[in-house]
This record gives C-alpha cells, structure tokens and sequence, in this order.
C-alpha cells in the first residue's frame, strides 16, 4: 500500500491560485471525471484490469 504524504499550503485570501480558478471554471462531471482518472492512476489499474472478486457457488445440499 502507498503512503500518502501529508502536504498544507497556506495562502491568503487574495493570492492568486490558477489551478484551483481553473478547476472552479469546469463543470462538476469534468471535476469527478478527473478525480476518478487520479484514484485509478493510484491504485495502479484501468477498468480493463480492475480487480473483482471472485465469484464462488457451491452445492451445500441435494435435495
């Protein structure tokens, strides 16, 4: 598993931040979208490789 380092800017309230006004601008499915390509580049895997589980039946009884 990755640690995640801990990191706090501090900036005051008239400091200019192009990213985040960027990310203002974009609409919200343009923002998770962009969430979900982080979380995946993370973990390591696209939806083609995506770790399931597995799916396990077994006959307990026969009537």
């Amino acid at each position: 598993m990755h640690s995640i380092q801990k990191v706090v800017t501090r900036k005051r309230k008239g400091d200019d931040d192009s990213a985040w006004t960027y990310w203002v601008t974009r609409p919200v499915t343009e923002r998770l979208a962009m969430v979900e390509e982080l979380r995946a580049e993370y973990h390591g895997w696209t939806y083609e490789s995506e770790p399931r589980l597995s799916r396990i039946c077994r006959v307990i009884r026969r009537a």
